[in-house]
């Protein structure tokens, strides 16, 4: 599952366990919590067990992670057999960005085209952080964030992969990407801009009803969010298979065609 939100100002957001209940039976290797600080310093809490452990920290971490932009991940395990651990689940982070990916790729084979400095800041053995130091590398190599994200898409595209579903941010900006060639019903990605006119505080939902997340602060605030799916009865929409979505700090937004 990926779920990122940014807002207008800094928010509080408190997990609720029971969601993460049917969650963590379906991706029980790892869970994550990433934000940034009032200077836009990435911070990141992670585990490899699964968020409904009674020895995890999820609740606790969650009740103290404010921030303007929050992205949350839960992980199975793909087929490259990255083990759990705390260094394998997600997000990611490097100098200002955060990342989190649903899917697989073919791990060694981008490996073998990263930077050394790159190949060095590995923590993990998952293909996932591979691919977000290849997103990196090809940022820096074009000087254009979008620019290196569609290279480094392009390229991915061609080798073998399941779903290239991934939130990354810089601190200012977020990006939420979805494809897959195949089980593109099950590689989905939503997003909901909710505006300052809502009155009642923020309850997130799954289908099944149950509250993902609660939050005061985001009450009466514009908000951006996006999620792997729709979690409650306001007018989210679909991204589309190939589409990069783009949302800067005043919450504008704008869709990329990546690949055509």
């Amino acid at each position: 599952m990926l779920l990122g939100l940014i807002s207008n100002k800094s928010i509080d957001m408190v997990f609720s366990l029971d969601l993460f209940q049917d969650l963590s039976d379906q991706n029980p290797d790892g869970w994550g919590l990433g934000w940034y600080d009032a200077n836009y310093h990435p911070e990141i809490e992670k585990e490899g067990m699964d968020a409904i452990s009674p020895k995890s920290q999820l609740s606790k971490v969650s009740k103290e992670a404010q921030s303007h932009i929050i992205i949350a991940h839960v992980r199975r395990k793909g087929k490259d057999g990255a083990p759990a651990s705390k260094e394998n689940a997600h997000p990611f982070k490097y100098n200002n960005w955060l990342f989190a990916h649903n899917g697989e790729i073919d791990r060694e084979y981008w490996l073998r085209s990263l930077d050394n400095k790159y190949k060095f800041a590995l923590q993990g053995t998952t293909d996932s952080e591979v691919y977000f130091y290849w997103i990196l590398h090809n940022i820096e190599q074009a000087g254009d964030e979008i620019v290196g994200i569609r290279n480094a898409l392009k390229a991915v595209k061609q080798r073998y992969h399941t779903g290239l579903n991934f939130l990354l941010c810089n601190g200012m900006m977020l990006y939420a990407f979805r494809y897959a060639s195949k089980k593109k019903e099950y590689y989905s990605l939503y997003w909901l801009a909710r505006d300052a006119s809502k009155p009642e505080p923020v309850d997130l939902v799954s289908k099944e009803t149950t509250a993902l997340f609660h939050s005061k602060s985001l009450k009466g605030e514009k908000a951006v969010l996006v999620c792997s799916e729709k979690l409650n009865g306001e007018n989210w929409s679909e991204i589309s298979i190939g589409y990069l979505l783009e949302i800067n700090t005043n919450l504008a937004t704008k869709m990329h065609n990546i690949f055509k």
